[in-house]
């Protein structure tokens, strides 16, 4: 019988020292309250003790959190609907104020959520849904965070980053502007084409003329270079038929000769036919053609 009562009172004592004691990571940082009541934030790493069953502990991350948004449809400044896609990164700065506002890291998430859907609402609806779209996402979102940030401090939050992820037209309209926007590319690429044809006739053309004008001019240096050999070769010849004109006429009939004579060719001339006149002399002279 004592062995067992000794047995049960190791096992209480074991269940009293495993209340009494508690572990804080480094990434974690504790609330400690007696019945109900703040006692001390506890930061430091490590084991740590605290009355059992009269002290409760609460466990609160020390990490950046990631709050995810559910895609939200809100109503934009020219009464469109328009489909938000945000998340948040956020740091729990003041436990207590956390733990005497919403309770536990849970809560922080809601009440997070609810601070930035109620500034997005606000903020889309001073906006047309193409600004948001198109310009105004990076403005929108640094009020959006600015606003979200201030209010957040007030639970011991700290708000470092709101972003839109997604920024998208309801399903029921997406078929009908992505049509639209199809549309208008087709109809810009079109452009763009017809654009490009006209300079391409603009280059061609332009490459005619400069061709045309090139050929001209070379064909008109050409002929001046030619006409200016034609006429050196004029000028030599004339030098060279003033220096014996006889040899000249007697060199230009033996050519003369040579061409008409080709194939044994018979030729008749007349007495006073000028190429008959060289046949003669060289009859007189005693030599046979």
């Amino acid at each position: 019988m004592g062995f067992r009562i000794f047995l049960v009172l190791l096992v209480a004592a074991g269940l009293v020292v495993l209340q009494s004691l508690y572990i804080v990571d480094i990434s974690e940082q504790v609330i400690v309250t007696q019945f109900g009541q703040f006692k001390q934030t506890v930061r430091e790493p490590g084991l740590h003790v605290k009355m059992p069953v009269v002290e409760q502990v609460t466990t609160f991350s020390r990490r950046i959190l990631r709050y995810e948004m559910q895609p939200t449809s809100l109503l934009t400044s020219d009464k469109k609907n328009l489909v938000i896609d945000a998340y948040a990164r956020y740091r729990i700065v003041d436990p207590l104020i956390v733990f005497q506002t919403v309770g536990n890291e849970a809560g922080a998430d809601a009440r997070l959520g609810s601070i930035i859907s109620s500034e997005l609402r606000k903020n889309v609806a001073s906006h047309p849904q193409s600004d948001i779209i198109a310009t105004a996402r990076a403005r929108l979102m640094a009020t959006v965070a600015a606003n979200a940030a201030a209010e957040a401090a007030k639970f011991g939050l700290e708000l470092t980053d709101v972003r839109i992820k997604r920024a998208d037209f309801p399903s029921e309209i997406a078929a009908s502007v992505f049509e639209r926007m199809r549309a208008e590319r087709n109809r810009e690429a079109t452009q763009f084409r017809a654009e490009g044809s006209e300079e391409e006739i603009k280059i061609k053309a332009d490459a005619d003329r400069r061709r045309t004008i090139l050929v001209a001019e070379a064909r008109k240096a050409a002929e001046i270079i030619r006409g200016e050999g034609e006429a050196e070769a004029v000028r030599i010849y004339a030098q060279a038929v003033q220096q014996d004109p006889d040899f000249f006429a007697f060199l230009r009939s033996l050519e003369a000769y040579k061409l008409i004579l080709k194939d044994r060719t018979t030729v008749v001339f007349s007495e006073g036919s000028e190429l008959f006149q060289f046949l003669s002399a060289v009859g007189r002279a005693g030599v046979t053609p």
